[in-house]
Protein backbone atom coordinates (compact mmCIF):
# COMPACT_ATOMS: atom_id res chain seq x y z
CA UNK A 1 0.00 0.00 0.00
CA UNK A 2 2.71 2.38 0.64
CA UNK A 3 4.65 1.27 -2.51
CA UNK A 4 0.93 2.78 -4.03
CA UNK A 5 0.80 5.52 -2.41
CA UNK A 6 4.53 6.84 -3.23
CA UNK A 7 4.31 5.67 -6.77
CA UNK A 8 0.85 8.22 -6.90
CA UNK A 9 2.32 11.25 -5.31
CA UNK A 10 5.30 10.67 -8.01
CA UNK A 11 2.91 10.56 -10.89
CA UNK A 12 -0.31 12.91 -9.98
CA UNK A 13 0.47 16.65 -9.21
CA UNK A 14 -0.57 17.63 -5.84
CA UNK A 15 -3.39 19.98 -6.93
CA UNK A 16 -5.24 16.52 -8.23
CA UNK A 17 -4.43 14.87 -5.08
CA UNK A 18 -5.39 17.20 -2.70
CA UNK A 19 -9.05 17.11 -4.42
CA UNK A 20 -8.91 13.25 -4.09
CA UNK A 21 -8.03 13.76 -0.13
CA UNK A 22 -10.63 16.78 0.27
CA UNK A 23 -13.38 14.47 -1.20
CA UNK A 24 -12.41 11.57 0.84
CA UNK A 25 -12.55 14.04 4.01
CA UNK A 26 -15.64 14.94 3.15
CA UNK A 27 -16.68 11.75 3.06
CA UNK A 28 -15.24 10.77 6.31
CA UNK A 29 -17.18 13.71 7.91
CA UNK A 30 -20.62 12.88 6.82
CA UNK A 31 -20.45 9.15 7.65
CA UNK A 32 -19.30 10.49 11.19
CA UNK A 33 -22.23 12.89 11.63
CA UNK A 34 -24.91 11.19 9.75
CA UNK A 35 -24.11 7.26 10.13
CA UNK A 36 -22.34 7.10 13.36
CA UNK A 37 -24.67 10.40 14.93
CA UNK A 38 -20.81 12.20 16.00
CA UNK A 39 -22.69 15.25 16.33
CA UNK A 40 -21.19 18.02 19.10
CA UNK A 41 -19.17 21.22 18.47
CA UNK A 42 -15.70 21.55 17.55
CA UNK A 43 -13.46 24.38 16.51
CA UNK A 44 -10.76 24.56 14.24
CA UNK A 45 -8.64 28.06 14.70
CA UNK A 46 -7.22 27.33 11.40
CA UNK A 47 -9.54 27.46 9.33
CA UNK A 48 -11.89 29.53 11.35
CA UNK A 49 -14.94 27.08 11.18
CA UNK A 50 -17.01 25.05 13.89
CA UNK A 51 -17.86 21.36 12.87
CA UNK A 52 -20.04 18.42 14.30
CA UNK A 53 -16.60 16.72 14.79
CA UNK A 54 -13.01 16.02 13.61
CA UNK A 55 -12.30 13.17 11.54
CA UNK A 56 -10.99 10.26 13.54
CA UNK A 57 -8.53 8.83 10.92
CA UNK A 58 -5.81 6.34 12.65
CA UNK A 59 -5.11 7.84 16.19
CA UNK A 60 -5.58 11.66 14.83
CA UNK A 61 -8.44 14.14 15.23
CA UNK A 62 -8.35 15.82 11.91
CA UNK A 63 -10.20 19.20 10.73
CA UNK A 64 -12.60 18.13 8.14
CA UNK A 65 -11.64 20.41 5.20
CA UNK A 66 -7.79 21.25 5.87
CA UNK A 67 -6.61 18.25 7.51
CA UNK A 68 -5.10 19.66 10.45
CA UNK A 69 -4.18 17.17 13.48
CA UNK A 70 -4.20 18.59 17.12
CA UNK A 71 -0.54 19.39 16.52
CA UNK A 72 -0.88 21.42 14.11
CA UNK A 73 -4.17 23.79 15.98
CA UNK A 74 -2.03 23.54 18.93
CA UNK A 75 1.06 25.37 16.80
CA UNK A 76 -1.49 27.51 15.47
CA UNK A 77 -2.39 28.81 18.92
CA UNK A 78 1.22 29.53 19.73
CA UNK A 79 2.34 31.05 16.66
CA UNK A 80 -1.12 33.69 17.07
CA UNK A 81 -0.48 34.38 20.75
CA UNK A 82 3.45 34.11 20.96
CA UNK A 83 4.69 35.00 17.84
CA UNK A 84 5.14 38.75 15.99
CA UNK A 85 4.01 36.99 12.51
CA UNK A 86 0.70 37.63 12.19
CA UNK A 87 1.39 41.31 13.28
CA UNK A 88 4.87 42.73 12.01
CA UNK A 89 6.81 42.68 9.50
CA UNK A 90 8.92 39.52 9.79
CA UNK A 91 10.05 36.78 8.16
CA UNK A 92 9.17 33.12 8.08
CA UNK A 93 11.47 29.81 6.64
CA UNK A 94 8.82 27.05 6.71
CA UNK A 95 10.07 23.32 6.43
CA UNK A 96 8.48 20.84 5.17
CA UNK A 97 5.27 23.24 4.53
CA UNK A 98 2.01 21.51 6.10
CA UNK A 99 -1.19 21.87 3.83
CA UNK A 100 -3.20 23.12 6.22
CA UNK A 101 -0.99 25.93 6.96
CA UNK A 102 1.20 27.11 3.61
CA UNK A 103 -2.00 29.63 1.89
CA UNK A 104 -2.51 30.67 5.28
CA UNK A 105 1.04 32.19 5.32
CA UNK A 106 0.96 33.00 1.97
CA UNK A 107 -2.05 35.72 2.49
CA UNK A 108 -0.03 37.67 5.18
CA UNK A 109 0.50 40.40 3.54
CA UNK A 110 3.13 41.73 6.44
CA UNK A 111 5.34 38.33 5.98
CA UNK A 112 8.61 37.30 4.06
CA UNK A 113 7.44 33.73 3.94
CA UNK A 114 9.62 31.07 2.51
CA UNK A 115 8.25 27.50 2.47
CA UNK A 116 10.76 24.57 1.52
CA UNK A 117 11.02 21.09 1.15
CA UNK A 118 13.30 17.75 0.24
CA UNK A 119 10.07 15.89 -1.42
CA UNK A 120 11.22 12.89 0.03
CA UNK A 121 9.44 9.43 -1.10
CA UNK A 122 6.13 9.42 0.91
CA UNK A 123 5.53 13.49 0.60
CA UNK A 124 4.46 14.84 -1.95
CA UNK A 125 5.28 18.76 -3.49
CA UNK A 126 3.18 21.40 -2.79
CA UNK A 127 2.99 24.65 -5.37
CA UNK A 128 5.37 27.71 -4.43
CA UNK A 129 7.08 25.13 -2.44
CA UNK A 130 10.86 25.19 -2.96
CA UNK A 131 13.65 22.33 -2.91
CA UNK A 132 15.08 22.38 0.54
CA UNK A 133 17.96 20.18 2.55
CA UNK A 134 17.66 21.17 6.18
CA UNK A 135 20.98 19.53 6.49
CA UNK A 136 22.54 21.81 3.85
CA UNK A 137 20.15 24.56 3.08
CA UNK A 138 21.33 27.33 0.15
CA UNK A 139 20.43 30.13 2.07
CA UNK A 140 22.28 33.26 3.48
CA UNK A 141 23.21 33.26 6.88
CA UNK A 142 21.58 35.36 9.53
CA UNK A 143 18.40 35.81 6.94
CA UNK A 144 14.96 34.98 9.20
CA UNK A 145 13.17 36.32 12.00
CA UNK A 146 11.29 32.48 12.45
CA UNK A 147 11.58 29.55 11.38
CA UNK A 148 8.74 27.04 11.81
CA UNK A 149 10.02 23.26 11.44
CA UNK A 150 7.03 20.26 12.48
CA UNK A 151 8.10 16.93 13.16
CA UNK A 152 10.82 17.30 10.27
CA UNK A 153 13.89 15.82 12.46
CA UNK A 154 13.05 13.04 13.41
CA UNK A 155 12.94 12.05 9.30
CA UNK A 156 16.72 13.37 9.02
CA UNK A 157 19.97 11.13 8.82
CA UNK A 158 21.90 13.85 10.47
CA UNK A 159 19.59 16.25 12.74
CA UNK A 160 22.83 17.64 14.90
CA UNK A 161 23.69 19.25 11.45
CA UNK A 162 20.12 19.74 10.47
CA UNK A 163 19.95 21.59 14.15
CA UNK A 164 23.16 23.77 13.09
CA UNK A 165 21.71 25.07 9.55
CA UNK A 166 18.64 26.28 11.24
CA UNK A 167 20.96 28.07 13.61
CA UNK A 168 22.75 29.45 11.14
CA UNK A 169 20.13 31.38 8.65
CA UNK A 170 18.07 32.66 11.60
CA UNK A 171 18.74 36.27 12.53
CA UNK A 172 20.21 36.80 15.92
CA UNK A 173 17.39 36.63 18.59
CA UNK A 174 15.44 34.72 15.81
CA UNK A 175 12.97 31.73 16.87
CA UNK A 176 13.04 28.54 15.88
CA UNK A 177 9.54 26.78 16.63
CA UNK A 178 9.80 22.78 16.62
CA UNK A 179 7.67 20.04 17.13
CA UNK A 180 9.16 16.75 17.39
CA UNK A 181 8.01 12.86 18.97
CA UNK A 182 9.32 13.18 22.60
CA UNK A 183 9.26 9.89 24.36
CA UNK A 184 9.15 11.40 27.74
CA UNK A 185 10.23 7.94 29.66
CA UNK A 186 13.58 8.19 27.59
CA UNK A 187 16.20 10.60 29.61
CA UNK A 188 18.33 10.18 26.36
CA UNK A 189 17.32 10.14 22.90
CA UNK A 190 17.37 6.60 21.09
CA UNK A 191 18.41 5.91 17.76
CA UNK A 192 20.27 3.25 16.01
CA UNK A 193 21.52 3.38 12.70
CA UNK A 194 21.83 -0.36 12.32
CA UNK A 195 18.10 -0.16 12.05
CA UNK A 196 16.96 0.91 8.26
CA UNK A 197 13.77 -1.46 7.30
CA UNK A 198 10.16 0.07 7.55
CA UNK A 199 9.37 -2.18 9.66
CA UNK A 200 11.67 -2.64 12.10
CA UNK A 201 11.82 1.47 11.95
CA UNK A 202 7.96 1.67 12.43
CA UNK A 203 8.64 -0.74 15.67
CA UNK A 204 11.61 0.77 17.25
CA UNK A 205 10.61 4.60 16.97
CA UNK A 206 6.87 4.58 16.08
CA UNK A 207 6.91 5.13 12.19
CA UNK A 208 8.48 3.51 9.15
CA UNK A 209 10.22 6.55 8.47
CA UNK A 210 12.08 7.83 11.29
CA UNK A 211 14.78 7.48 12.60
CA UNK A 212 14.50 7.90 16.35
CA UNK A 213 12.43 8.41 19.09
CA UNK A 214 13.76 11.92 20.93
CA UNK A 215 14.29 11.95 24.88
CA UNK A 216 14.36 14.80 27.73
CA UNK A 217 17.65 15.67 26.36
CA UNK A 218 16.41 17.54 23.28
CA UNK A 219 17.00 20.50 25.28
CA UNK A 220 20.51 19.72 26.03
CA UNK A 221 21.29 19.04 22.75
CA UNK A 222 20.01 21.93 21.39
CA UNK A 223 21.67 24.35 23.88
CA UNK A 224 24.90 22.55 22.93
CA UNK A 225 24.41 24.21 19.27
CA UNK A 226 24.09 27.33 21.11
CA UNK A 227 20.16 28.25 21.44
CA UNK A 228 18.67 29.46 24.19
CA UNK A 229 15.58 26.95 24.85
CA UNK A 230 11.95 26.97 25.88
CA UNK A 231 9.69 23.62 26.07
CA UNK A 232 5.74 24.50 26.47
CA UNK A 233 3.67 22.89 27.06
CA UNK A 234 0.93 25.31 25.61
CA UNK A 235 -2.09 23.47 25.38
CA UNK A 236 -2.33 23.73 29.51
CA UNK A 237 -2.77 27.38 28.92
CA UNK A 238 -6.07 26.79 27.86
CA UNK A 239 -9.39 25.51 29.80
CA UNK A 240 -10.51 21.85 29.69
CA UNK A 241 -13.24 22.63 27.58
CA UNK A 242 -11.14 24.65 25.07
CA UNK A 243 -9.19 21.55 25.06
CA UNK A 244 -12.02 19.61 24.13
CA UNK A 245 -13.38 21.92 21.39
CA UNK A 246 -10.75 22.90 20.15
CA UNK A 247 -8.66 19.40 20.01
CA UNK A 248 -6.02 20.27 21.20
CA UNK A 249 -2.94 17.69 22.05
CA UNK A 250 -0.77 18.22 25.24
CA UNK A 251 2.72 17.79 23.31
CA UNK A 252 5.61 20.47 23.92
CA UNK A 253 6.68 23.03 21.48
CA UNK A 254 9.97 23.60 21.39
CA UNK A 255 10.90 27.58 21.14
CA UNK A 256 15.14 27.64 20.46
CA UNK A 257 16.04 31.60 19.94
CA UNK A 258 19.48 31.98 18.79
CA UNK A 259 22.07 34.23 20.77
Amino acid sequence: MRIITNLAKKILPFSIRIIFRKLNWKLIYLKQVYLQGMRGEVYCPISGKNYKCFLRIRTYNQTPDNGAHSRHRLVWLFLKNETKIFSENVSLLHIAPEYCFINKFKSLKNLSYFPGDKMVDGYGKQDGVEYLDIMNMNLKDNSFDYVLCNHVLEHVPDDKKAMKEIYRVLKKDGTAIMTIPINEKFETTYEDSNITSPQEREKHFGQWDHLRWYGMDVKKILKTIGFKVEMTRYAEKFSVAENKKIGLCNDFIISAIKI
